[in-house]
């Protein structure tokens, strides 16, 4: 009897022990569950243009060549008024709203204004980057971690009646910051927060020597 109460105690025991580390696995089985439900859908993985030496790179991080080209390809756009000014600048401020900070879009709007009283807008307008002048490392300044700094030279043409009426080199340091608004409207995560300084025109030499981030000075009339 000895012997079978004590095989007894060993299989209740055997039995107790499962339990407890069948609750234990349904437990984290359920941490592990909601866990995954918590997890976002999208996630943002900038990758660099150069991969020839490897790379490694955290989940929302942003690469700085990534963050130039947004940037980039948004102010052109904003800039791109292939009929005339006064309709198809309008247009742009309010398609390209998602990926420009209200108050980057109010300032526009008042840029709008101002040009159509000096009637600069029966115009077209076309930029476009300086082909010597392409991304290099000192052309995004990062203030931090959500925001940066672009450096743009580029060329600005305006056509009044199939005459050129503007011809211009300009550096544009624009502000860049991160946006997570809207990912419906911004898959970007990133927008357009206005002009870090004034921005400044090149002219002669200028073109060639001037110190990227040295920003001081102003164009009339951008």
């Amino acid at each position: 009897m000895a012997r079978l109460k004590k095989a007894l105690d060993g299989r209740d025991s055997h039995i107790l022990t499962l339990r407890i580390l069948i609750g234990i696995l349904a437990i984290a089985l359920f941490y592990s569950i909601a866990g995954w439900k918590a997890a976002p859908e999208h996630i943002k993985i900038d990758i660099p243009p150069d991969l020839r030496s490897g790379s490694t790179r955290g989940i929302q991080e942003r690469h700085p060549f990534n963050v130039y080209a947004f940037g980039y390809y948004i102010f052109q756009q904003m800039n791109n008024w292939p009929v005339e000014g006064i309709e198809d600048y309008k247009k742009q401020i309010n398609r390209l709203s998602c990926y420009i900070t209200p108050r980057f879009k109010g300032e526009l709007e008042r840029d709008y204004e101002q040009r159509l009283k000096r009637h600069e807008l029966n115009r077209t307008r076309a930029l476009q980057e300086m082909p010597e002048r392409p991304y290099t490392d000192k052309r995004v300044y990062v203030e931090s971690g959500d925001s940066w700094v672009a450096f743009y030279d580029v060329n600005i043409k305006e056509t009044f009646r199939s005459e050129i009426v503007k011809d211009i080199f300009v550096r544009y340091p624009v502000r860049i910051v991160r946006w997570d608004v809207d990912p419906e409207c911004n898959l970007w995560g990133l927008a357009l927060d206005g002009f870090y300084k004034n921005p400044k025109r090149l002219e002669g030499n200028q073109q060639e020597n001037e110190n990227v981030q040295d920003t001081s000075g102003e164009v009339a009339g951008r």
